[in-house]
């Protein structure tokens, strides 16, 4: 079985719970891949390779991912045709990412599929993925918070906080992120 099997199929999942040591396996699998790719130019032979080892599937030819980088689950990850993620980029990625094609990420973004229990907070742990859509734009230093989806030719304006969707064709920005227009 699968031990992601048991996130998707609940989304909230004690640590005590069979499966979550192949979890913090996988995130130690993905640790040590980070440090060779963060330690390593894009420009070089084997970046390629090991980002696709990251993530368990290929990555097109048109993906670009700026060093330094950090994910903790890459099996968990899936990344589409021409995106670029730029230096410093953050995926705290359990509950899945799901990014689209023409997507741009920012330097400095952070992206969480988890979160901890407010009463349980040591124990219990809740996962929900989180989907950039086709053409969106995250600005540097922006937060996408567990669950969100980050709709078409959106824009995530710099240093905003995501807690809610993001319909299609928005530009949004603040802490929390709040419409600031609709693009045409």
């Amino acid at each position: 079985m699968n031990p992601f099997d048991l996130i998707d199929a609940k989304g909230s999942v004690r640590k005590s719970e069979p499966g979550m040591p192949e979890v913090e396996a996988e995130m130690i699998r993905s640790h040590a891949l980070c440090l060779q790719i963060s330690a390593k130019k894009p420009t070089d032979p084997d970046y390629k390779s090991l980002l696709e080892e990251l993530f368990q599937h290929e990555i097109d030819d048109t993906v670009a991912v700026v060093s330094p980088f950090y994910c903790d689950c890459g099996c968990r990850v899936s990344i589409g045709k021409n995106v670029i993620i730029n230096k410093g980029a953050t995926f705290i990625s359990p509950g899945r990412i799901e990014i689209e094609d023409h997507v741009l990420i920012g330097p400095e973004v952070k992206i969480a599929t988890v979160n901890h229990d407010l009463k349980d907070r040591h124990n219990l742990l809740h996962f929900a993925k989180v989907t950039i859509k086709e053409n969106a734009w995250i600005g540097i230093g922006a937060i996408l918070c567990p669950g969100v989806t980050i709709g078409r030719n959106a824009v995530v304006a710099a240093g905003s906080v995501v807690t809610r969707d993001v319909p299609d064709n928005a530009l949004v920005g603040g802490n929390p992120a709040k419409l600031i227009k609709m693009i045409e």
